[in-house]
């Protein structure tokens, strides 16, 4: 399928009308309290929370959520004090920040847009830009970083999640479903669901759409060539995916446009 974008959108409403998985599920009022009165928590990977010395980094508090509706992190942002605008294809995941903003009285914009295209702001918009794996989503990466660097101010940051990418070379029905199964090598990377389909290699679920893997080039190479200088970086782990016994499975860094 060439418009694969389309698809994945259509996934991710149909997915959050339902709220068929975490990330669709938006935040009780009880747990934004709680949320609200500690300290900042939020993650861009499954297993760790962000360092709170990466938002200590800031020179201020304009911040843009990236590919991040459903209404969990977005009113937790705004709670703590930053001026949150969430960028997000999914109108379904966007109404959900609507919803908990107006139930909390909060102040957050939402906007629906494509980040594989340019992204609805003036230059140097923001000074957070904070991106949860996402761009598994999407095939070419290249967009997404040049305008996540042109909407942030200079000396602006970027805080963005991924996956590892050698995650990707087993068949996911075996590691998630078939615990007993031998696990073998199955897909040469970087993975790429959209041509593996037109090869007839594989069937595309619509419970999870089209998935790219990337390499690291394109993940963190591409941050470096569109401007960005990497100044911190970790891994974590999801310890339900029984990969994670052999390494990591999420990445996370932090940039920042000089």
């Amino acid at each position: 399928m060439n418009d694969y974008l389309h698809y994945n959108k259509n996934r991710w409403n149909q997915v959050s009308s339902k709220q068929g998985n975490a990330y669709t599920i938006l935040i009780s009022h009880e747990e934004f309290v709680q949320a609200k009165n500690n300290s900042l928590q939020v993650a861009l990977t499954v297993g760790k929370s962000v360092p709170l010395d990466w938002f200590e980094k800031a020179k201020g508090t304009k911040l843009l959520g990236l590919a991040c509706g459903g209404g969990q992190q977005g009113p937790i942002f705004a709670a703590h004090g930053y001026e949150t605008t969430i960028m997000d294809f999914s109108k379904e995941q966007l109404a959900k920040d609507i919803l908990v903003a107006d139930r909390e009285g909060l102040n957050i914009r939402t906007v629906e847009a494509d980040m594989t295209k340019r992204f609805p702001f003036e230059d140097e918009s923001f000074d957070i830009i904070f991106c949860p794996v996402s761009n598994a989503y999407v095939e070419n990466l290249t967009t997404m970083w040049q305008e996540s660097y042109r909407v942030l101010k200079k000396g602006g940051l970027l805080m963005v999640g991924y996956m590892n990418p050698w995650v990707y070379s087993y068949d996911s029905d075996d590691v998630w479903d078939y615990p007993d199964k031998i696990l073998e090598l199955k897909y040469p990377l970087p993975f790429n669901s959209r041509k593996l389909e037109e090869a007839g290699k594989i069937t595309i679920n619509p419970e999870f759409g089209y998935e790219f893997s990337h390499t690291l080039e394109d993940q963190i190479g591409g941050q470096l060539k569109a401007g960005f200088v990497m100044i911190d970086f970790y891994e974590s782990k999801d310890e339900r995916n029984r990969l994670s016994r052999f390494g990591s499975d999420y990445l996370a860094n932090l940039s920042i446009k000089l």
